[in-house]
């Protein structure tokens, strides 16, 4: 983990009381604050994995839900805007039970628990949560 990120994410850990789902946004938003967004999701990746792997809970880092929250994220984020304004106008990103209805719009809670999906980004494709959730894992 680079000292950069450990930098913002005790930020975010410290402005939120703990490193949920809030935190987590938050720490997404100050990375694309600081880097291009294709640097922003690498330090995002890395950093969370050394996380996960730290607390000894490597299993509970998903690429699929770190890049498909990122990409929410990304698309709602207007450039020079603050924190403040953007968790103003993005109520429905810091809650969690939202963010879920979203992302279980694209993917089945089966497809989002595989290991594949913890290990790589999937995209998300037209008939896979019928797919994954009739027991074949994409």
């Amino acid at each position: 983990m680079n000292d950069r990120f450990q930098e913002l994410f005790t930020e975010c850990v410290v402005a939120h009381g703990r490193f949920g789902h809030a935190a987590h946004v938050h720490l997404t938003w100050r990375l694309l604050e600081e880097y291009s967004a294709l640097e922003a999701l690498a330090r995002l990746e890395q950093g969370l994995r050394a996380v996960a792997q730290s607390a000894g809970q490597p299993e509970n880092y998903s690429a699929t839900l770190t890049t498909a929250l990122f990409l929410l994220i990304l698309e709602q984020r207007q450039r020079g805007q603050t924190w403040e304004a953007f968790a103003a106008q993005q109520p429905g990103l810091l809650d969690w039970n939202a963010c879920a209805g979203q992302l279980g719009a694209l993917y089945s809670a089966d497809l989002l628990q595989s290991t594949q999906a913890r290990r790589v980004f999937v995209l998300p494709t037209p008939g896979s949560r019928q797919a994954v959730s009739g027991g074949s894992e994409v």
